[in-house]
């Protein structure tokens, strides 16, 4: 879906519905709006994980790692930051549809211990005298779109890149033991002191 254009009679279709109007291919067209509006124009794809009951079966399954949180590696041209978030909240409705893909536990397992397991690391478990390592979140915060994604300043960069804020969902993150998020706001040692991590080497 076309979401930003010079023309604004684009903005809010989907390149099929322009190619049918102008009687293209739709590769001609796609190539001929890059030439005539360059950075100009800007649009959204949906590139997978839109067929519901498909992705609840590639949750369950143990060869697939919910892992991908470029975390902003991807600056102009993708936001995939929160996909545990995205499967807590797949399981957590499925719950409360009475029809569970796995218990909330089993969700938090499969995005924490399952995969250190996975890796081979010393991690993803709570565990007297360990690292605490501690997300606490609020499934409260699951009422809301997990796919928006919106402008945001890039810190020292002067740039604007695209973000996935959910504001209401992570309340608390201990890294370490050290408090690096309170009340959904980052501790002010946080990024600027050491000791909120460590290298953690595979066995």
């Amino acid at each position: 879906m076309i979401i930003d254009c010079p023309d604004a009679a684009l903005i809010g279709k989907n390149f099929e519905e322009v190619t049918r109007a102008r009687g293209v291919h739709v590769v001609d067209l796609f190539l001929d709006l890059v030439v005539e509006f360059g950075r100009n124009i800007r649009w959204y794809t949906t590139v997978g994980n839109h067929r519901k009951q498909v992705l609840k079966r590639l949750v369950k399954d143990p060869r697939s790692l919910i892992t991908f949180s470029d975390a902003g590696a991807h600056i102009r041209n993708m936001a995939f930051y929160n996909l545990p978030l995205r499967m807590l909240k797949l399981v957590h409705e499925s719950i409360n549809d009475g029809d569970p893909i796995m218990t909330t536990e089993q969700a938090v397992h499969r995005l924490t211990g399952d995969q250190a397991d996975w890796f081979g690391v010393d991690a993803g478990k709570i565990r007297e005298g360990d690292r605490a390592d501690v997300v606490v979140i609020d499934p409260a915060g699951f009422n809301q779109d997990l796919e928006q994604v919106h402008w945001g300043e890039m810190e020292n960069f002067d740039l604007q890149r695209l973000v996935n804020r959910n504001p209401g969902i992570v309340k608390t993150v201990l890294i370490n033991g050290r408090l690096a998020v309170d009340d959904e706001q980052f501790s002010p040692s946080f990024g600027r002191e050491m000791g909120y991590g460590q290298f953690i080497p595979a066995r």
